[in-house]
């Protein structure tokens, strides 16, 4: 009888977990987290098995319609699953690696950020969904966890999106206030795991609206970890929402669009909108 963990990370069924001991036995990764522009992050490609990650994305059409959150307005159109959300089992054995000792002690080796908490509830992370058009102004995020009031750290983002070109638009950017442009910019490539560090001045976002071909949604999976205070001298005295750093408009086309693209079946909204182009 079987009796081991779903988790499985010795046997690199969830996570790539000798390429992770590779990453961890060198100092290349920390040393680039550390002088990554405009602010800390990094980039990993290939730390998850495709299997895992083909899975959740599988697992996405099983998402009831209340299991999701809504986000519609002129800075962001989204969905996101709800805190505390009964999983897939291959999203679950994703978080749950994620959120296992040998990975948050990864993550705090790349950062130098010790006594990092995980937040298995994935209050604002789990599942993320943009719809053809959607897009989010270049924001910061919250800066503590609503319920906990940890400080809010890292956040880990994986991209679930086959084929991703930047003409499908939906790039995260990461941003310089100062000059108010992006000095990075991240596509959101299938296998693609992004890290970056959260303070009041990480500004990012994907201010171009997806555009996909096929009409198709940009996909991905995240996460938040935290620590009891933080010694970066960037403590903010009160907690906080998400800041925008410049609103964005939609025209009258844009929000018809937003108001059906989740009740109408794709393959019906993407007929339609192909009609109104040949008009």
């Amino acid at each position: 009888m079987n009796d081991r963990p779903d988790l499985r990370l010795l046997d690199n069924e969830v996570l790539q977990y000798d390429r992770m001991q590779a990453l961890r036995a060198k100092n290349a990764a920390r040393d680039s987290f550390a002088n990554a522009k405009p602010f800390k992050h990094i980039v990993f490609e290939g730390l998850f098995s495709d299997a895992i990650l083909n899975g959740i994305l599988d697992e996405y059409r099983d998402v009831r319609g209340h299991e999701w959150l809504r986000y519609d307005n002129n800075n962001e159109l989204k969905r996101g699953s709800r805190p505390n959300s009964k999983l897939g089992p291959s999203a679950q054995a994703y978080f749950n690696a994620i959120h296992s000792g040998p990975f948050v002690e990864f993550l705090s080796h790349v950062t130098g950020i010790d006594g990092l908490l995980p937040d298995p509830t994935l209050w604002s992370g789990g599942l993320h969904e943009v719809p053809h058009g959607g897009k989010f102004a270049v924001h910061i995020d919250f800066n503590r966890h609503p319920v906990t009031l940890l400080e809010n750290r890292l956040v880990f983002i994986t991209y679930l999106n086959h084929g991703w070109l930047p003409s499908y638009g939906g790039a995260l950017e990461l941003w310089d206030p100062n000059n108010e442009k992006a000095v990075t910019s991240v596509q959101p490539v299938f296998g693609h795991s992004i890290l970056f560090y959260q303070s009041p001045t990480s500004w990012h976002g994907h201010p171009h609206p997806v555009n996909a071909p096929d009409g198709g949604p940009r996909r991905s999976v995240a996460a938040y970890y935290y620590t009891n205070g933080r010694s970066d001298h960037m403590v903010e005295a009160a907690s906080r929402t998400t800041v925008v750093l410049r609103d964005l408009t939609r025209t009258r086309r844009e929000k018809l669009d937003a108001s059906i693209r989740y009740v109408v079946p794709p393959i019906i909204f993407d007929m339609a909108r192909r009609l109104r182009g040949r008009r």
